[in-house]
């Protein structure tokens, strides 16, 4: 069948089904009045859930003969308004059936659950209620787990996880130490055939010049190359929060996403991981996992890897002596010179001016150098303000500020100004952009502001030999920048060559100098890793008046948090802990002199990027996971989670793990091998739910209401799994009397009938719908096209609402709904006489042979309108049907008194009478 006809189906399908149960009504006993089907889900929650407590009915084994299936969904992080309406469908309507289903087709499977419980949310709501951090989360935990048990989530809750216990945040701990201690060798070929590795710091080569230079020298360069390093960076500050925060937290109005308040940008010496040696990696090994596209796109984009070349500048003042020499030169790197990242090497004849970050070194470690330092620091000021609104990269008048300082182009030897303007980045790239306005549309903009030289260095083929560049060509550069591929000129040796050609050959030239160098550029930046606030992991650091920076041995994890009095951030910012003087007063690990701890904590995300590892074996103290259990387990074969998360989030875990891969802590080179994002809940009026809005439905509510069978149903039956849903009160109503309907259904099966006999008509007919929904329901769980595969079962129900079905049967309806309303399966297999857990019974095999339908129905019109349908066998002959037909009582009406004139006959679809 088409695609296209394949969804109609399924619309129409859905369609139908959704039709039914709006106008389903709910009889309060049977006809035999035997059977009182109104069952009590409060009851039935009570009962069961301790029940698979008690017998560990949802456990996963390690080592079992039985193909493992280890299934994810992103876990909570548990506010003090518990679950939101995101939770209960993604856990409880889209994800657990899938689980259920895989254990009744004898899987092993690992569904673990735990808490996602450091950051500042917790942190902040400590602080309104004037409670412990940890006292407000382990309640919130207590109210979250309740509220999944009321759900029936079907999780292996032996292995719960806790990230901000000292048990969990230990490991946590752990890597940080590891990261701190190794470096990022990107030649190492590894056993697996790749390219790339960290590798211990006592295993980097350390340059003789750098040897000579003695201890301290040798200290510094390793810290330089360390995976965990610290460095004064440009971070967004939230002053209400008081708390540093990620770009991403940061909304297009410039507020923060948690209060809703301005932020600013504050330069702040933080805790840093390199991810960006992880860059290639991340990007290469995304043809070993079974992503969607968008989100493998999203992930490339995210990393942005560019090829180009970084090509080097003296820095002098009006006069020609040079600002920045070797002896002088305190930037993080040591440079000398003004290095600029450049895609266009084939443009660097047409250079005419320099750009440079406000946040860039030259500024801040030369601003006073500067002939315009006092407009300089006013336009700094006035840029890092603005810069907190994400709005100033998409507009589109750039500003800028000339320095008074000059860059010495490499080749001609020209002084060009240096500008410090807002368009340019400081962790993009080197910080520093070559302007060549003639060939980039930003740079053009910016040189008609200021009135800079725009100087042509590259024509279209056509145009290469003309002196005056006549033409459309002139014209064009008259209005805009010219980007497109062409033949260099006004570039001296370099004329005549094509842009491609010119990349090469002036990188190779300068590279000789020791003024460029070819290399790979990442729009990723590295992971700003501090926080100065209390709730989260403390990093295992020292600081000695001998040693200088020293790590925590292992044998001294978990670091804990001090106890405080007051939590508050400090008036200026800093991190709260600075009020615990004897925690921070301590002793170096190394030498036993006096040392003071780190204040700075890991931000939200450290412990969330390895905890689907930790699930493998949550109580192991000896270490962060048993390769064994992780060689079984791993990798993860289905993660569920937000699609907000499909960079940022996975991103940082997948490099997380592919470090402890490097460690030879887990067995393979990726974390994930199917990853899926679920769509929202909106509310009724297709509006994000909000409180400001007063819009947002509590889970609680409508389980109380309706039970938790009836809203795991709706949340399943609502909509395609990554589609955004609105909220239906009608429709969850429908979902319940659906049930209702089925739970008399089942409970009044034929106790006469063991079976039903494929000899009779009727039993013929019903197993056919019978073991058609069994193979409809069979396939769409297993697509997570849940709500197709309940419309079909409601459509089922309605068709056969009138036959009784066999014990046998109604044991197939049990294990059918069983994924979706497992409270309800359980008591309706325990009331038909069999033992618990239906949920570890066989999953029904439907039979081929009653696939085969035994009629067909046909409809019947009367002058092109539809009057009534007929089942007619499918062996029956065109006569029969026809005569069938005219006696539908429906069409009869309509033919009364008329005559016949023409019957248009379509075998096994249509009867069309023309009277």
């Amino acid at each position: 069948m088409p695609e296209v006809n394949k969804k109609q189906q399924a619309g129409t399908q859905q369609k139908r089904a959704k039709q039914a149960v709006t106008n389903q009504t709910g009889a309060k006993s049977t006809s035999q009045g035997k059977v009182n089907y109104r069952y009590n889900p409060e009851l039935l929650y009570k009962k069961w859930s301790q029940y698979w407590l008690e017998n560990k009915v949802y456990k996963a084994y390690d080592f079992d003969k039985r193909q493992k299936k280890y299934i994810l969904v992103e876990y909570p992080y548990p506010s003090a308004a518990g679950l939101h309406m995101g939770h209960t469908r993604n856990y409880a309507g889209l994800v657990d059936p899938y689980v259920r289903f895989l254990r009744m087709n004898n899987f092993n499977v690992l569904y673990p659950m735990g808490w996602d419980a450091f950051g500042l949310p917790a942190y902040n709501y400590a602080l309104k209620v004037n409670k412990s951090p940890q006292e407000v989360v382990e309640q919130n935990i207590e109210n979250f787990k309740e509220q999944l048990l009321r759900l029936g989530i079907s999780t292996d809750w032996d292995r719960e996880i806790n990230t901000s216990s000292p048990e969990y945040y230990k490991w946590t701990q752990w890597i940080f130490l590891q990261l701190y201690n190794h470096w990022y060798d990107p030649e190492f070929k590894r056993e697996d055939g790749g390219k790339g590795k960290a590798r211990h710091i006592a295993e980097l080569p350390i340059p003789e010049e750098i040897k000579k230079k003695g201890e301290q020298a040798v200290k510094e360069y390793k810290d330089a190359h360390r995976l965990a390093y610290k460095d004064k960076i440009e971070v967004f500050y939230c002053p209400s929060c008081k708390t540093a925060v990620a770009r991403e937290e940061v909304e297009k109005d410039g507020t923060h996403e948690r209060c809703h308040k301005p932020v600013e940008v504050r330069t702040v010496n933080q805790w840093i991981l390199r991810m960006t040696a992880y860059a290639d990696r991340l990007i290469d090994d995304l043809k070993l996992v079974d992503f969607s596209e968008s989100i493998k796109q999203a992930q490339i984009n995210w990393i942005g890897r560019k090829y180009g070349a970084e090509i080097a500048f003296d820095v002098v003042d009006e006069q020609g002596s040079r600002i920045v020499d070797t002896n002088d030169a305190p930037t993080k790197t040591g440079q000398n010179k003004l290095w600029v990242f450049t895609t266009r090497a084939d443009t660097l004849m047409g250079v005419t001016f320099l750009v440079v970050s406000p946040s860039h070194w030259l500024v801040r470690d030369y601003i006073d150098k500067m002939p315009n330092k006092q407009q300089v620091k006013d336009y700094v000021k006035k840029a890092l303000t603005a810069r907190a609104s994400r709005n100033f990269e998409e507009e589109k008048e750039k500003t800028g500020q000339i320095t008074g300082l000059y860059a010495v182009h490499p080749i001609t030897g020209q002084k060009v100004p240096i500008f410090v303007t807002d368009y340019v980045l400081e962790d993009v790239g080197t910080g520093a952009v070559m302007g060549v306005p003639a060939h980039d549309q930003r740079d053009y903009e910016f040189a008609k502001k200021y009135g800079l030289e725009i100087k042509v260095v590259i024509a279209p083929r056509q145009d290469a030999k003309k002196a005056d560049y006549t033409g459309d060509f002139a014209n064009l550069i008259k209005q805009e920048a010219y980007v497109k591929p062409g033949v260099l000129v006004n570039s001296g040796k370099y004329n005549g060559l094509t842009t491609e050609q010119a990349k090469k050959q002036i990188v190779v030239d300068l590279q000789k100098q020791g003024l460029a160098k070819p290399v790979k550029y990442y729009k990723l930046r590295d992971w700003n890793f501090s926080r100065q606030h209390y709730w989260g992991e403390p990093i295992p650091i020292v600081y000695c008046q001998k040693c200088g920076t020293v790590a925590l041995p292992t044998s001294q994890l978990p670091l804990k948090h001090p106890k405080l009095d007051d939590y508050h951030p400090m008036p200026d910012g800093s991190s709260p802990i600075l009020r615990a003087k004897e925690w921070i007063n301590t002793t170096c690990p190394v030498c036993g002199g006096p040392a003071k701890r780190e204040t700075d904590v890991m931000p939200t995300w450290a412990g969330s990027n390895w905890y689907y590892v930790r699930y493998l074996d949550p109580h192991n103290n000896e270490r962060l996971v048993d390769y064994n259990k992780a060689e079984y387990w791993l990798p993860v074969d289905f993660y569920d989670g937000g699609a907000e998360h499909t960079t940022m989030h996975l991103l940082y875990s997948r490099f997380i793990y592919k470090f402890l891969y490097d460690l030879g802590v887990v067995p393979y080179p990726e974390p994930y091998q199917k990853r899926k994002h679920h769509g929202m809940v909106l509310a009724s009026d297709g509006k994000k739910m909000s409180k400001s809005r007063g819009n947002v439905i509590n889970p609680n509510d409508v389980v109380n209401e309706y039970g938790a069978d009836a809203v795991r149903v709706y949340m399943g039956f609502m909509g395609p799994y990554d589609a955004d849903i609105p909220w239906s009160d009608e429709a969850l109503r429908g979902v319940k009397r659906f049930l209702d309907r089925l739970w008399e259904y089942i409970l009044n099966y034929d106790t006469d009938k063991q079976v039903e006999d494929d000899t009779n008509e009727q039993d013929r007919k019903y197993l056919h719908k019978l073991h058609t929904l069994i193979k409809k329901v069979t396939e769409d769980v297993q697509a997570l096209k849940h709500n197709t595969a309940i419309a079909a079962y409601m459509e089922f129900l309605n068709e056969v609402k009138d036959i009784k079905p066999s014990k046998q049967s109604a044991e197939i309806l049990i294990k059918l709904i069983a994924p979706y309303a497992p409270f309800m399966a359980e008591e309706l297999w325990e009331k038909l006489g069999n033992k618990p857990s239906v949920h570890l019974q066989e999953w029904p095999k439907y039979n081929e042979k009653y696939l085969q339908a035994q009629t067909v129905r046909y409809v019947v019109q009367v002058n092109g309108k539809v009057r009534g349908n007929i089942d007619m066998p499918v062996n029956a002959t065109k006569e029969q049907v026809i005569e069938q037909a005219k006696h539908h009582p429906n069409v009869e009406k309509y033919l009364k008194d008329k005559e016949i004139k023409k019957v248009v006959f379509v075998s096994g679809k249509l009867v069309s009478f023309v009277a």
